[in-house]
C-alpha cells in the first residue's frame, strides 16, 4: 500500500527552497507515495512546474502574499472575515520587531488557518516559521518532519525567528532536517536538546533540467565585454548592495563589464534609484524574476555570488551544474560547495574581495577554462541526498 505524503511551503517563487522543492517531487517514486501539496497561496512563475502526479490542495490562504490593499476588498467580497482580521492584524504585528512579528502573526493565523482533517502517514514541512508551526499545530501524521534552510545564528542576530516557537514545533516533531552541516551546528547551538532529531539533507538540484533549459533564448543585447551574473532575492542578506558597490568600483576602474541581477525583492526600488544615481544603468542591470534564469547563467563569463549568509545556496549549485567560473564570498556554506582554486574562487565578504576576485577571473581566461573544466568532471553530486530523504520517511 503506498504511503500518503504531505509537502506544506507557503508560494512557489524562483526562491532557491522552491526550486529545491520541485526537484525533490520530480525524483520521488511516485508508484510507493500518494503526495499532496498545501500552499499558502498558489502565487509564483514556478507553480506550473507542479509535477503532475503531485495533488495540489486548495490554498490555505488565497491571498497570503497579496498586498494589503488588494486582499482586504477580495475578503470581504469572499466573507472570510476571519482571515481578513488575520490579515489585518498580521499586517499590525509584522510592523514590530521581526523576531516579535513573527510570534505576534502566527498568533493570529493559528485560529485563522483550518487544520487539515485529511490523516497522512508523512507530513513534510519545507520552509522555515509559518509551515513549520502548521504541520507541527494542525496536520495530522503519523511522522512529522520540518526544515531548517538559513543560518539560524545569523538569523538571530537579524532578529527574525521566534525561538519560543521554533521549539514547540521541534518538540512536536520527528526529524528536524538543516540543508548544510554548518546549518546544523548553528541550529544546535541554539536547541542542544534537539540534537537527535536533527539531520543534513543537502539542496538538490536536477543537472539535466538545467541543462535542459538552458538552452532557451538568454541575452538580446550586444555586450563585448565581461558578463557577470547574479540570481538572488533583493534582500540584505544576499549582498545585494555589494554587488551593486563591487560593480561601480570594477567600471570606476575601467572595467568594461556588465552585471546582470536576477530576482525579485524589497530593496529592487532602492538599487534601481542608486543604480541611476551612480550612472550604471548600462553596467547595473535589474531584470527582475525570471521563470527561466537558465540561459543567462548559462551565457554569463563569470557567475557571482556575494551573500552574507546562506545554509546551501541553489543558484550556486545552478551555476556548478552550467560549469560556470563561480566567484562566492567567505562564509561556512560556501565552503561546502566550492574548493577555492579548483571550482571557483573563494574572497572576503566585501567589496574590495568581490572586486579582485571579479579581476582575477576577468584577466584570465585560461583561469576561467580551468574553473569550468574541473566543475564538468562532478557527476551524481546529489544522489546521496535523495536516498537520505527516502531514509527519514521510511525508517
Amino acid at each position: 500500500m503506498k504511503k500518503k505524503l504531505l509537502f506544506v511551503t507557503q508560494y512557489l517563487h524562483t526562491g532557491g527552497v522552491e526550486k529545491s522543492l520541485l526537484t525533490l517531487l520530480s525524483d520521488l517514486d511516485y508508484e510507493k507515495y500518494d503526495v499532496d501539496l498545501l500552499l499558502f497561496d498558489h502565487s509564483g512563475v514556478l507553480f506550473h512546474m507542479v509535477p503532475s502526479r503531485v495533488n495540489i490542495l486548495p490554498p490555505l490562504f488565497a491571498c497570503y502574499s497579496t498586498p494589503l490593499t488588494q486582499a482586504v476588498p477580495q475578503l470581504v467580497k469572499e466573507g472570510r472575515f476571519r482571515l481578513l482580521a488575520g490579515k489585518l492584524l498580521a499586517a499590525v504585528a509584522g510592523k514590530l520587531s521581526k523576531g516579535v512579528g513573527v510570534g505576534a502573526r502566527w498568533s493570529v493565523y493559528r485560529h485563522a488557518l483550518p487544520n487539515l482533517r485529511t490523516h497522512y502517514d508523512v507530513a513534510i514541512s519545507y520552509l522555515d516559521f509559518f509551515c513549520n508551526y502548521y504541520v507541527a499545530e494542525k496536520v495530522i501524521a503519523d511522522k512529522k518532519i520540518v526544515y531548517n534552510h538559513m543560518d539560524y545564528a545569523y538569523s538571530q542576530l537579524q532578529g527574525w525567528p521566534c525561538p519560543r516557537l521554533e521549539r514547540k514545533s521541534f518538540l512536536i516533531s520527528d526529524y528536524i532536517v538543516t540543508v548544510a552541516e554548518t546549518a546544523r551546528k548553528s541550529l544546535e547551538g541554539y536547541f542542544p536538546e534537539f540534537a537527535q532529531k536533527m539531520r543534513v539533507i543537502k539542496n538538490r538540484v536536477s543537472a539535466d533540467t538545467v541543462h535542459k533549459m538552458s538552452n532557451e533564448p538568454g541575452f538580446t543585447d550586444e555586450s563585448k565585454g565581461i558578463r557577470i551574473v547574479t540570481v538572488a532575492r533583493l534582500t540584505e542578506e544576499k549582498g545585494v548592495w555589494f554587488a551593486l558597490d563591487t560593480c561601480a568600483k570594477l567600471v570606476r576602474e575601467g572595467y568594461d563589464i556588465r552585471w546582470y541581477l536576477i530576482g525579485n525583492g524589497p530593496l529592487r526600488g532602492e538599487l534601481e534609484a542608486k543604480s541611476r544615481e551612480l550612472g550604471l544603468e548600462k553596467n547595473f542591470m535589474l531584470l527582475g524574476e525570471k521563470q527561466n534564469p537558465y540561459p543567462f547563467m548559462k551565457g554569463c563569463d563569470i557567475y557571482v555570488q556575494p551573500s552574507k549568509t546562506e545554509a546551501h545556496c541553489i543558484a550556486v549549485e545552478e551555476a556548478i551544474a552550467l560549469y560556470r567560473p563561480i566567484v562566492v564570498t567567505d562564509i561556512p556554506s560556501f565552503k561546502q560547495q566550492i574548493v577555492d582554486g579548483e571550482t571557483g574562487l573563494i574572497v572576503q565578504a566585501n567589496i574590495d574581495g568581490l572586486a579582485e576576485g571579479i579581476k582575477k577571473l576577468f584577466h584570465s581566461l585560461e583561469l576561467r577554462q580551468q574553473l569550468s573544466a574541473h566543475l564538468s568532471l562532478i557527476t551524481n553530486r546529489h544522489q546521496e541526498e535523495m536516498n537520505k530523504f527516502y531514509q527519514l520517511i521510511e525508517g
